[in-house]
């Protein structure tokens, strides 16, 4: 296992696979193409390390997120108001859950950001 792997785990809310990033680009395109460009452009870099056994599968990829807190605010409020959408037309529930889960994701990695702050950046 080289140092690279160790030091990532997919269950750190800055790791997002590359299914979660391409629907989040999915759902937020219509509303905000330059932000959706950017998370694409995540995809297009070199995914974490993997499993020898999972080289060849571009599936099990994951990415490490760095965007500004800005942009993951952004992010989580297109994800709510598709969201509250799919809710109000109720003509696609599957993306409505699609739309929950990752807002959950996005919340997360929000929350890490806010708690890697310094101390005086905190907010209060």
């Amino acid at each position: 296992m080289t140092d690279e792997i160790s030091q990532h785990q997919i269950s750190d809310p800055d790791i997002f696979s590359r299914g979660s990033l391409q629907l989040t680009y999915d759902l937020i395109r219509p509303s905000n193409a330059q932000l959706a460009l950017s998370v694409r452009n995540i995809v297009g870099g070199a995914p974490l390390p993997k499993d020898a056994s999972q080289q060849d599968n571009p599936h099990s990829d994951h990415f490490k997120v760095h965007l500004d807190s800005f942009q993951v605010r952004h992010i989580v409020e297109e994800l709510m108001q598709r969201l509250q959408q799919s809710a109000i037309n109720g003509t696609n529930p599957g993306q409505m859950i699609i739309a929950k889960a990752l807002v959950e994701e996005w919340v997360s990695l929000a929350r890490k950001m806010v708690a890697d702050l310094p101390p005086e950046e905190a907010p209060p």
